[in-house]
């Protein structure tokens, strides 16, 4: 188990080499930190500096969630693998904006593409009438594989979550989403989607860092220093087939109740127990379910990683995964 996740109540602290984590609810367990490359503190936990040094110098990240479920920060160690041909490479692949838009069109047409897929899963089983979104949604595809530019390319995917997300009422009536609301989520299913996504692009960056690629370098989002948004450009290919798929499968099988959720007016937060399931769902894909030849999402995503370094090393052209439905 290379990734811990700490909810409220938790506390974390340090036995030689070995990290304890004591859980508000349950027994508390010691683990090997050379095991360990991710810690995400999705509530508010107890730890100390001298941990957090101690962590640092062995590799691990710890990734924090707010109190709105989304990512907001991570403490880690110097990049360990940095690699200047690699990073020139990357940054080459930017200031070119022909190659930047060809690889940016790759990562968003996938991502578009799983959004599809999973539309089309539940045509397959009744649901005729996602048909129309389908095709609005492959015509803004179609017109981001033409864009001149990264803002047209993103205008193109932001058209396409509208109608994706104003879709999901004919998934399952729970499912509605009146409006995407972030800070704070103002509704149930908007909760699930920032917490889940903000999962994903913790996963991301992580498998990422064990690349030479700069995360701070992206062919979509705009790259800064502030953020590792290469995070989300890969993000954007696996928050369909990760994040909303577990959304969907919970919310079909009425897997959440009154509790786990906190709100008040104009805002609703998931609660711990709410978190809990959800992070139990998120393990359970990332690290056990079959996907091909690989087990588990986390393998994927830096296989994914892996390809995309290649491509800017000119090693071969990258062919990003598109989830077979």
């Amino acid at each position: 188990m290379e990734t811990l996740y700490l909810l409220a109540g938790t506390k974390m602290s340090r036995r030689d080499n070995t990290i304890r984590i004591a859980p508000k609810e349950g027994k508390a367990r010691n683990f090997p930190v050379e095991s360990l490359k991710n810690i995400i503190v999705a509530g508010v936990s107890q730890f100390n500096s001298e941990l957090i040094s101690f962590l640092g110098k062995q590799g691990v990240r710890l990734s924090f969630l707010d109190y709105y479920g989304n990512f907001s920060a991570s403490v880690e160690c110097a990049h360990p693998h940095a690699s200047g041909s690699v990073h020139l490479a990357q940054a080459q692949n930017i200031l070119d904006m022909k190659k930047r838009l060809a690889l940016g069109k790759l990562i968003m047409g996938a991502g578009i593409q799983n959004i599809i897929g999973n539309l089309r899963y539940y045509v397959y089983r009744g649901k005729t009438g996602l048909k129309p979104a389908i095709e609005e949604i492959q015509k803004h595809r179609g017109n981001l594989m033409e864009a001149e530019s990264v803002e047209q390319m993103m205008g193109c995917e932001g058209l396409s979550r509208q109608t994706y997300y104003a879709a999901w009422k004919l998934i399952n009536p729970a499912l509605t989403i009146k409006k995407r609301t972030r800070r704070p989520p103002t509704d149930r299913i908007n909760s699930l989607i920032s917490f889940c996504n903000a999962l994903v692009y913790s996963a991301c960056k992580n498998e990422l860092s064990k690349t030479h690629l700069d995360l701070t370098l992206s062919f979509v989002h705009a790259p800064t220093q502030a953020r590792a948004s290469l995070s989300l450009d890969l993000a954007e290919i696996f928050k369909p087939v990760i994040a909303d798929k577990i959304i969907f499968n919970m919310v079909n099988h009425k897997m959440f109740g009154e509790s786990d959720f906190n709100e008040t007016e104009g805002m609703c937060l998931l609660g711990e127990s709410g978190r809990r399931k959800v992070v139990d769902a998120f393990r359970e894909k990332m690290d056990r379910e079959e996907i091909g030849d690989l087990r588990g999402y986390r393998a994927l995503i830096l296989r994914e990683c892996f390809r995309i370094q290649a491509h800017v090393l000119g090693m071969e052209t990258y062919v990003p995964y598109i989830h077979k439905v």
